[in-house]
């Protein structure tokens, strides 16, 4: 079996468990150039996105990131959908699923900001 996730950063606010699944705070940047949708940075306070898209069309591509993101390998695109922020960059996203922690949820945006800046960097020219 998986070893579980570490613990939560102390006072995180970024990934919080409500009824029927988590709540993130994030922080959008949007731009129709940018070569995708990737987690820029994870912190105790919000998530940090680029968002491949203008502000207005933002929040599909978002929702359908993160609901690929943290659902895992294997498992069904979780639902999420904004609910605040609709047109602004700071946002709160609620990902609807029943049993999966925050812990995990932190942990798997971490790994996915990691995987993302090594694909920047390798694309990057010298």
């Amino acid at each position: 079996a998986a070893a579980p996730p570490p613990p939560l950063p102390a006072g995180c606010t970024s990934v919080k468990e409500v009824p029927q699944g988590l709540e993130l705070a994030l922080e959008c940047y949007c731009s129709a150039s940018a070569r995708q949708t990737r987690v820029k940075a994870v912190s105790a306070r919000s998530i940090g996105m680029e968002v491949k898209a203008k502000d207005s069309e933002a929040n599909k591509p978002l929702c359908e990131y993160l609901g690929e993101t943290l659902a895992g390998d294997g498992c069904a695109k979780l639902r999420c959908e904004v609910v605040r922020g609709e047109r602004a960059p700071v946002k709160v996203v609620r990902v609807l699923c029943d049993g999966l922690a925050a812990a995990a949820a932190y942990q798997r945006l971490s790994i996915a900001q990691l995987a993302a800046d090594r694909e920047a960097a390798a694309a990057a020219p010298p």
